[in-house]
């Protein structure tokens, strides 16, 4: 493909906005800038986990496909790929919650390598719980978790439990904060949030549900019956 340079661009754009106004410009540049602009944010984010993984020695970033993980394995057949969420948001998400921590277990659902416990570790929740379906992933995070605790990075020692999150047990815990990003399919997630709604009904603790998108339709509906304290867009 022939190089075009930026300043062949500039002369482009100078003419559409001579021949059609700035409003219309602004459409066009718009138009034609944010996926450029979606795409140099990924990158970026990819190589902060990167550099986030370099400096403490840890795996939080590296893809593994679904069908390299245990297929027999109980919740296998609701999992999605594992992708860690982005730490600015969670750093956002929990700051935002402006309210005492201590108090509360946090808890992630599907926590793959451990990210997520590792950002949350480093508040003063009275416990920080990841739990995760596959013995791989569960296996990295509990090494993440090692070496992260080692530098003294924590304020509260993460765990990571290697079960399905349908057996999981809510109530063994009082106070808590529930992180989801988009852990599993819509079945499992439903039939999640009715023992999560049943543990706070049941024993009368407070719960927050943290819920990243995308979200299915079933979910969203469900979702829709729990109080809303908070609603956002990260980029």
């Amino acid at each position: 493909m022939p190089i075009v340079s930026a300043k062949y661009y500039a002369e482009r754009f100078g003419r559409h906005i001579r021949h059609h106004g700035m409003r219309s410009a602004a459409v066009l540049a718009g138009k034609n800038l944010i996926w450029p602009y979606c795409d140099w944010l990924i990158r970026r984010r990819i190589r902060a986990h990167e550099q986030f993984d370099s400096k403490y020695g840890i795996d939080t970033q590296t893809p593994i496909l679904i069908r390299r993980l245990e297929p027999s394995a109980p919740g296998a057949q609701y999992a999605h790929p594992y992708e860690g969420a982005a730490i600015p948001l969670v750093h956002r998400i929990l700051r935002h919650l402006k309210t005492d921590l201590r108090p509360f277990t946090f808890i992630d659902l599907g926590s793959g390598k451990g990210r997520v416990l590792l950002v949350a570790s480093q508040y003063p929740f009275k416990s920080v719980i990841g739990v995760e379906f596959s013995k791989i992933l569960h296996d990295i995070a509990q090494s993440n978790i090692e070496k992260f605790v080692e530098q003294a990075l924590t304020k509260t020692h993460p765990l990571s439990i290697n079960m399905d999150a349908g057996e999981f047990d809510f109530s063994q815990f009082s106070d808590k904060i529930v992180f989801c990003n988009n852990p599993f399919a819509a079945s499992l997630m439903l039939r999640v949030l009715d023992n999560l709604q049943l543990s706070i009904a049941k024993t009368g603790d407070h719960g927050i549900l943290i819920y990243l998108t995308p979200i299915s339709a079933a979910v969203k509906e469900r979702l829709d019956t729990f109080d809303l304290i908070g609603q956002s867009t990260f980029p």
